[in-house]
């Protein structure tokens, strides 16, 4: 052999290797998780969440110190409880609790009963261009587009949506200080969430007709807004059509649990993915090599993407819009950076898979379609030390999964790796009481207040996340002779 050939040969070897020892990482055996973690029969004890008329969970961090274990036991009782299926008594229709729970559509309804649980169509992406006492306000469920303005594309060209729903705690509270309203400048600073208060984003993918949904995935109806490339001087969007949507079968593919638990009033923020949305690499081992890849394919990958080409590695692109079909293009391709959201406690990752595992098998016992419920994944929990939420508290506080990411959600913001505390990225980066403060103009900042960490305050006022995106304008064959 020459030594051309033969070098050429180490090449492709060592390639393959390297994109191997990638798909190994993802599989590798869990470290051990803490001792008793979980206590025995604690997966059984799940079952109580199911219940109708259940509290939600708040206990697991009264004892102090809490173990790393008992956060993510709380993230695994509050996805129960967000998903157990209840009946509407209006509809007869059965749901998951968090679909009848009250969304930011509700918040500047004045009626009393607003906040009700009670089954609510699923309508995503109906955010107003028109803000609250303006001609034409309307407001939904959800959003188009992911916290840092940019939007996940699905393998089948449509945007992943997403949804958030409030308990009624949650709710009044925020309804109480809504920007809007003048609620938010008028009260306390020191102002905050009740224990007990409890907020749920979902994330869903729309399917083709006649689309299979991902196996074992939770699917519904929802109305979905048409978009179109809006064009004006300088500058091509795309977004929703004012009152325009057709009802499409969606799929859940992610679901972040938050909530306020004894001795912890930044909430305690977990988040649950599909087991088959993406490859998920080890904490801190991601690199976006050419040379890495799965040879898998999954709802948000396709089988040998290079690892270089995720998660819109340099930068996302700008999209275009086929108004006909309702696609864009280009898709996105996504890898979980942090298979366990950089947990640096000690046997954090060993405890994670441990309690999927058992909440899992648990969960899979159940009759169908509760069972359908054991096909998703704790990521990962994070929080901060106990009650030292304050004024001034941001992702640098953070306890747990330090770099946690769900990838349907904060796709194009994963830290791949556990940098100095100061670098790390987490819901804190974005939910906390300075979250009006660093807007940019037109709308003024406001001062930090601890109530800040919820978004749904800004509902109908320029301090939302705009429900569009920059496009580009669909490129139309040239037809000879014009």
């Amino acid at each position: 052999m020459k030594a051309r050939q033969r070098h050429a040969l180490i090449v492709t070897l060592t390639i393959a290797a390297v994109s191997f020892s990638c798909v190994l990482a993802a599989h590798a055996a869990p470290p051990p998780p803490a001792k008793g973690c979980p206590p025995l029969g604690w997966a059984e004890g799940l079952g109580r969440f199911l219940q109708p008329n259940a509290a939600f969970p708040t206990t697991d961090t009264a004892k102090l110190p809490t173990p790393d274990c008992n956060f993510h036991e709380w993230s695994w009782e509050a996805f129960v409880w967000a998903t157990a299926l209840v009946k509407d008594p209006a509809s007869g229709t059965t749901v998951p609790r968090f679909m009848t729970l009250a969304t930011p559509a509700d918040l500047l309804n004045t009626s009393e009963n607003a906040g009700e649980s009670r089954l609510r169509p699923l309508t995503l992406a109906a955010r107003s261009e028109a803000f609250h006492g303006q001609a034409g306000f309307t407001e939904g469920a959800g959003a188009i587009v992911e916290a840092d303005g940019n939007m996940l594309v699905g393998q089948n060209g449509y945007p992943v949506y997403a949804s958030v729903h409030m308990n009624r705690s949650y709710f009044d509270t925020a309804r109480k200080n809504l920007i809007a309203t003048g609620g938010y400048q008028s009260q306390p600073a020191g102002s905050s969430f009740p224990v007990g208060a409890a907020v749920f984003k979902a994330t869903w993918l729309r399917l083709d007709p006649g689309q299979k949904p991902p196996a074992g995935a939770y699917t519904t109806q929802a109305q979905v807004p048409v978009l179109e490339t809006k064009v004006t001087p300088g500058l091509v969007t795309i977004q929703p059509v004012p009152g325009k949507f057709v009802m499409v079968t969606v799929a859940l593919i992610g679901l972040h649990v938050v909530g306020h638990t004894v001795n912890h009033p930044e909430f305690l923020w977990g988040t649950f993915e599909h087991k088959l949305n993406s490859p998920q690499t080890a904490d801190n081992t991601f690199t976006p090599s050419p040379a890495r890849k799965d040879p898998k394919s999954y709802t948000l990958y396709k089988a040998n993407t290079p690892f270089s080409q995720v998660n819109s590695a340099a930068a996302p692109p700008t999209l275009r819009l086929n108004a006909a079909t309702q696609k864009l293009t280009p898709v996105t391709n996504v890898v979980l950076e942090n298979q366990t959201g950089g947990e640096n406690q000690p046997h954090g990752v060993g405890n994670i898979f441990a309690l999927n595992s058992q909440s899992q098998s648990y969960l899979a016992g159940l009759k169908s379609p509760q069972s359908t419920f054991a096909s998703y994944n704790l990521i990962g929990t994070v929080w901060m030390l106990p009650n030292s939420y304050n004024l001034n508290s941001n992702q640098t506080n953070a306890v747990g999964s330090v770099n946690l990411a769900n990838a349907t959600a904060e796709t194009f913001v994963q830290n791949a790796k556990n940098k100095p505390i100061g670098q790390v990225l987490n819901c804190f980066l974005c939910h906390n009481p300075g979250s009006y403060s660093f807007q940019s103009p037109p709308p003024p900042k406001l001062t930090n207040r601890l109530i800040a960490l919820s978004h749904v305050l800004a509902v109908g006022t320029p301090y939302e996340v705009p429900n569009l995106i920059s496009g580009k304008l669909l490129l139309r064959p040239r037809i000879p002779g014009r």
